[in-house]
């Protein structure tokens, strides 16, 4: 279970640190693969898949664009390709092979019914306090930040607005 603290360390580091990346013109920027044209730099095709499948699961296209709309597993493979050091990239693929472990072996090729229950189970255990399940609340924290970190997550899904509520230029103050 998260503290108040990580989370709060998570979304400052998710809206703060891609402000501060646009705002330096584009120094330390990633740039994510194509999930179209097949060029992943460091996902092989079958964990890919499995990115896009449990990033499609988690954020579904409803009548806001989907993780996979925003190239979410894009993204996250760009990240490990450019960013992530020797270590995270172990961590990580070691992480993936974990999960692909935790799911059904049909889970990419199983009816969504099918594969959303078999995330949600896991889903549901590694958010339970259980012990071993890191790599998939890391995967999830990756594919939910990376989201609405998007023009379309934090304006679309979140409805951010730079001044939120309404603008009044002239306002008479009483004493």
């Amino acid at each position: 279970m998260k503290t108040r603290r990580e989370v709060l360390q998570g979304l400052i580091v998710s809206v703060g640190g891609a402000s501060m990346l646009t705002g330096c013109g584009g120094v330390g920027s990633v740039t994510a693969s194509s999930m179209t044209t097949g060029s992943m730099r460091f996902y092989n095709q079958q964990e890919a898949a499995l990115i896009a499948r449990i990033s499609d699961l988690i954020i579904p296209r409803t009548d806001t664009p989907g993780a996979l709309d925003v190239n979410i597993p894009g993204f996250i493979d760009g990240l490990m390709a450019e960013w992530a050091n020797t270590e995270t990239k172990a961590s990580h693929r070691k992480a993936v092979e974990e999960i692909k472990n935790m799911l059904d072996s049909n889970f990419l090729v199983a009816t969504d019914t099918k594969a959303v229950q078999q995330l949600s189970a896991l889903d549901a255990q590694a958010f339970s306090g259980a012990s071993g399940y890191g790599g998939y609340r890391n995967l999830k924290g990756l594919i939910t930040r990376g989201y609405f970190a998007t023009e379309e997550g934090a304006l679309q899904e979140q409805r951010w607005e730079a001044v939120p509520g309404r603008w009044d230029p002239c306002v008479e103050i009483q004493s």
